[in-house]
This record gives C-alpha cells, structure tokens and sequence, in this order.
C-alpha cells in the first residue's frame, strides 16, 4: 500500500541512489556494488535506538513481485533492446541464440543435478524439483555491472554485443523455463506427458513471445508514422509500448484467447518489440526527438536499476533466514554456480568454433563469459515470483522452499557482486582484453586532434581581444602545445603500428556519420520518402560495417541492403500486398529523390571535412588520407548528379512542379536552423520559435 512514508523512502532512496552514483565513479568500482551495500547497511542502521525515529521510514518501501514484474522489468528491457543494433547481435546470431537456449538449460539442469547430489553431503536433502526451480532463477544473467566496466576498460565490441544480447534473451528464456518448472512444482508431475506440455509449454512462449513483439511493435510502428510532427505523442507512445506489450501478454497469459489457453512470454514479446522500434521505427523521429527518448530512456533504465538493487540489499538484510543455518549450502551453491556456468560456455563455444559458423571465439573471450556472469535484477524479480505458501513433496525444514531459494539466490548475488565484479578488471587485463581497438584509438585520436587546434585557436582570439594575461595565456598554451605534440605523437604510433589505412577508415567513419545527419534532415524535411529514407540509410549502415572490419575498399557504392537488415526485410514483406495502395510517388520520382539525396549528402560531407581541415593553421587530418577520402567523396557526388541529371532530362515536364515543391521544402528547412540558431543562443525560447514559425512561414 502507498502511503507518506513510503513515498518519502523512495524518493530519498534515489537522492541516495545519486550520491552513490558518483561515489562508484570516484572509486571505480561497479556502481550496482555500492547499491547493494547500502541497502544491506541501511536496514540495520535505520533500527539503531537513536536513529530509529529519524531514519525508520526508510524500509517502508519495499520490493513486491508486482512492482518488479510490471514496472520495473519492461524498463530494463526496454532500454536495453531499443540502443541495442540488429545488424551486430545477426552477425553474432549463433552465439548469443546458443547460449540464451541451449546455455541456459545447460546452466539450469546442471546447477539442479549438482545440487541435488551435493546437497546431502553438507546435511541438506531437497527434491530435484526444487533444485531445478532455483536452476531456471539462478541461470538468467544481468549485464548492467559487467557493461559498465567493459566500457571503461575498452572491451571489443563484438564481445560485449555477446554479453548483452545473451542476456537480453535468456532473461526470456529463464522466465519461461521458471514458469513451466513452478508450474511442475505447484501441480504435481505426471511422467512423460508432464514432459511433453512442459517442452511444448516453454517452446511455445518462446515462439508466441516473439511474434506477439513483432505484431505489437508493428501497431505502434503506424501510431509512430501518423504522430511523427508532433515529438511529445511520438515519445509518449515509445514510452507506454514496453509496459503495454509486457502487460497485454500477462492478461493473455491470464485469460487467453476466446477461452483457449495462451502461454506468452512477455519478456520475450517485450525485447523483440524494443528491438523492432530501436532498430526500424526510431528512424522515422526528428534528431532532437531521437537524442530527447535516448536520454529519457537512459534515465529512466537508471532509476529502475538503482531502485532494484538498493531495494535487494534492504531485503536480503531484511530477510526472515537465518543465514548462519545455511552459510555452507549457499558456500556450495555459488561453487556450483560459477562451475556450472563455465561448462554451459565451453560446451556451446567449443563446437561453435569447431563448426565454424561464426567468427572465431578466442579461449580469452570464454573465459571472461564463464566468470562474467553476473546475477542480479532479474534473479530477484523471479524469486519472488514464487509462491510464500508453495508446498513441496518431501520438504521438512522450517523455513519455507521459497526462503530457501531466496537465500540461495542472495548468497549468489552478493558473491558475484563483492567477488566476481571487482576482479573483472584485474581479470581483463590478465588476459589482455581490456586495450581498445585500433580503429577507436585513431577516430578519438583525429577528433582529439582538432578539439585541441579549436581550443588553442579560442585561447589566441582571448589573447588578441585583451581578455587573458600574459602569462596565464603563456601557461594554457604551453599546455595545450604539449597536448598537441603528444596527440600528434600517439597518431603517428598508430600509423607504424597499424599503418594508414586504419586512418582512411576513421576519416570515411566520420564522412558516413555527417552523411547520416544529413539524410534525417532530408526525411525530416520531407524531401525524400520513407522507403528512399530506409534505402540510402541501410546503405550506410552497411558501409559504416564494412568500414569496421576493415572492408572499406571492397564496399559497393550501388548495394543498399543486406540479409543482416531483419526487421527492414520483414516489413518490406509484409507491406508488398499493400504497396499498390498506398504508394504516391512513381518509381521515376523515387530514382530523382534516391539520386539527390547521395549528391546532396556526399556535397555536405566533403564541405564538413573541408572546413574541419581548413579551419587552423595546421591541418587536422593527416593530408594524405584526406585527399583519399575527399577524393572518392567527389566521385560520389558527380556520379549521384550525372544520373539525377539524366532523370531530369528524360522528364522535364513531368517533374517542373516536383522542384518547385522541393526548393520549398529546402527553403523552409532554412528558416528551421534561424530559428534553431535563435533558440540555442537563448534569443527565442521554443514556444516563441513556433509562433515566429507560425506567423512568418511563406505558404508556398
């Protein structure tokens, strides 16, 4: 129930949650450590006589299975398969689909069998059924802690990819696991035809999960298309979509279909939904309503996570067991734990390498991924899930099944949090994985470059204007030279090392990302459609991969689209019964639009680089690849204007008004950046803007 106390406990829950957050910073351990260390410690220090009175509010907030499954978990989800890249998780499909299945019913059956035998030898006798139940809890990974000093550490990014979609889909495939094992559980089993309904059971929540998703991101995809011109809807319906997808699961689940029983995984429904409009419908939001979600996104995901585990610290310091009773089986759990995890890596990745259907998981990635595994949020949301009265054959100790599990689950948690988590990254730089790639190393080290000339050039104009003295003005640019000189220094490593092409590639990186900027600009203004919008940005994606694995010379200007865009081929499959219907613009138009906006984009490219390289006395880029890079930028252009050209030329007549409409549109995108000018340096606030929009728009 909410009630004074409890609002003030979360609030002041998440003021704490902040401070720790810098805390974790400061002391560079993982941020989710520290939360659960509060929360063990604010229990018992809120129940000290004299602060009692002061602090004793603080436990009123606490975790129920409701406000985990239904508001808490759709986040978490959410955010991570929105920011998470389709294209990446299809190149490493085998891996993370293996280890989400097959790796966790390993992981699950392992850790009961273990446990069931082991058990007994430390006085604690507990049925398979039980064991298993704790298996199906135990086996779902959190990657929130780990992810977090991947990027600190600079891991590659195709092993942190593996980590994060393993757990993003065996969070899934663990609920539903532990769903037709608490089901077994609660009403008895019954030999093989309890078998036969459990397999069928957990394969089709799978199967349903997903096509649930993808029908209800589709929904949401058309609300997204016809509330575009107006930011808040559009957010707002992004927002709503996991807890309503994950919700109308769970009332399927409940209810069914016209009286027939439906087992949907909401989990599974909810990812896949997060990863359709992450990956195809977010595409169609302006630039500052894509930066406004992710940041909201982001922030909510961090208020969801601080809350999860400063909350689990106060239950587990809450808890009824008596730890000093079960300190062995739980010693022995979390041996099994870590045991059990490694076989189910080694037993997926060893004959993945050997068959070769993927790139090549080296013995350092599989150790990292056997210690690397985490448990936290969703462990506690699961264990909860189970019934206080659940009632099992052959239990005979005080406590209840569910206290024990609960136990076992806390004591695997608070180990791979104080134990596993710190050592991650002693443990990367053992084996060496914690050096950054080569090709992040030179874009930072370019960037860095010209960050450096900008600040040094801004401190010269102080200089020259009378606002910096002499020697402070001596002192910064001192510094600022030697920053220089070793930028300069580091790239030039970089090029004996790796040599220039590593270069090239960075430099045409940076050339694809204005070229994506520019193309939103063209959608959003509506200079080109959505099906040219998709094409010319599939094609970039494609190009920025080929660039990342240094394939750059073998990129095919003319291919936009591979097997790799899923969600984009799907939805071109789905609508080709309807194409006729709804398409407005002739296939000659769209050729026009395809064409104007390559040229358009190679145009804005080649002046950003230029002015970038011409900006400073000293050049920023290294002169050689510049001209390269330039070079077939320019090609790209003529190329893309020839053939527009020739369009034009075979049909002048037919596309006089087409132009006009289009001059329009560019003219209109003019008058935007003035008043997005206005608004930036604070001389017109967003509403005025609009009304100047409003008042002063020429109608065309």
């Amino acid at each position: 129930m909410l009630t004074i106390t409890s609002v003030l406990s979360l609030f002041t829950l998440l003021i704490l949650a902040s401070g720790l957050f810098f805390m974790a910073k400061r002391l560079r351990i993982p941020y989710t450590v520290l939360l659960v260390l509060a929360g063990l410690i604010i229990v018992p220090l809120s129940q000290l006589p004299y602060l009692r009175d002061v602090f004793g509010f603080l436990d009123d907030m606490q975790l129920t299975p409701e406000l985990l499954f239904y508001i808490f978990l759709p986040v978490l989800i959410f955010e991570s398969g929105f920011n998470m890249s389709i294209r990446k998780m299809v190149d490493s499909s085998w891996t993370i689909g293996l280890l989400s299945v097959v790796g966790l019913l390993i992981s699950a059956f392992g850790i009961a069998g273990a446990l069931y035998f082991a058990l007994p030898l430390v006085g604690f006798e507990i049925p398979f059924i039980l064991a298993l139940l704790f298996g199906s809890v135990i086996s779902s990974t959190d990657p929130v802690a780990v992810l977090a000093l991947f990027k600190e550490f600079g891991a590659p990014k195709r092993l942190t990819m593996i980590f994060e979609g393993e757990s993003l889909f065996n969070d899934g495939t663990a609920v539903a696991l532990f769903m037709v094992v608490l089901a077994v559980a609660t009403h008895g089993f019954y030999g093989g035809a309890t078998v036969f309904d459990g397999v069928l059971m957990f394969v089709g929540m799978i199967v349903l999960g997903v096509g649930f998703g993808l029908l209800m991101a589709m929904l949401f995809s058309m609300g997204l298309r016809g509330t575009k011109s107006n930011e808040f809807v559009s957010i707002t319906l992004l927002i709503v979509s996991a807890h309503m997808v994950f919700i109308l699961a769970e009332m399927i689940n409940h209810h069914g279909v016209f009286g027939v029983p439906v087992h949907i995984s909401p989990i599974i429904a909810t990812t896949v939904a997060a990863l359709f409009l992450g990956n195809y419908s977010r595409h169609i939001l302006s630039i500052k309503t894509d930066e406004y979600l992710s940041k909201f996104i982001e922030h909510v995901a961090f208020i969801a996570n601080s809350l999860v585990f400063i909350l689990a610290g106060m239950l587990f310091a809450s808890s009824d067991v008596d730890f000093s009773q079960l300190w062995l089986p739980i010693l022995m759990t979390v041996l099994v734990v870590i045991v059990v995890r490694a076989v189910s890596i080694y037993l997926v990745t060893v004959p993945l390498n050997a068959m070769k259907l993927e790139e090549h998981i080296p013995s350092s990635w599989q150790l990292l991924l056997s210690w690397g595994s985490l448990r936290g949020a969703l462990a506690i949301i699961i264990v909860l899930l189970i019934p206080e009265d659940l009632v099992v054959a052959g239990w005979e100790y005080a406590y209840s099944p569910r206290d024990f599990i609960l136990a076992l689950t806390t004591g695997c948690i608070l180990a791979t949090l104080f134990i596993k988590a710190p050592l991650m990254g002693k443990i990367m730089s053992w084996l060496k994985i914690n050096k950054p790639e080569p090709l992040r190393m030179a874009h930072e080290s370019d960037l860095g470059i010209y960050y450096l000339l900008t600040e040094r050039s801004r401190l010269v104009v102080h200089k020259t204007r009378g606002f910096v003295a002499d020697d402070h003005y001596q002192k910064v640019r001192t510094r600022l030279d030697t920053k220089l000189t070793e930028a300069r220094d580091e790239r030039r490593e970089l090029v004996d090392q790796y040599g220039i092409r590593l270069f090239e590639q960075s430099l045409h990186m940076t050339a694809i990302s204005i070229e994506r900027t520019v193309l939103k600009q063209l959608f959003i203004n509506r200079e080109i459609t959505e099906r040219v919008y998709r094409q010319l940005l599939r094609k970039l994606n494609y190009q920025m991969e080929k660039i990342e694995y240094a394939q750059h010379h073998s990129i095919n200007p003319s291919t936009y689209q591979d097997q790799k865009d899923v969600f984009d081929i799907l939805s071109e499959w789905m609508q080709r019964p309807f194409e006729r219907l709804v398409k407005n613009v002739s296939a000659t138009e769209e050729r026009l639009q395809y064409y104007r906006a390559q040229m358009i984009m190679a145009r804005k490219a080649v002046k950003t680089l230029d002015a970038m390289q011409q900006e400073h006395s000293e050049l920023v880029f290294i002169e050689e690849v510049f001209d390269s890079v330039r070079g077939r930028y320019d090609e790209y252009r003529k190329g893309s204007a020839e053939k527009m050209d020739t369009i034009l030329r075979a049909h002048a007549d037919e596309f006089g008004e087409y132009l006009a409409r289009l001059a329009q549109r560019s003219i209109r995108a003019s008058g935007g950046r003035a008043l997005d000018f206005l608004h930036d340096k604070g001389i017109a606030t967003e509403s005025v803007a609009e009304e100047i929009e409003e008042h002063y728009a020429i109608r065309w």
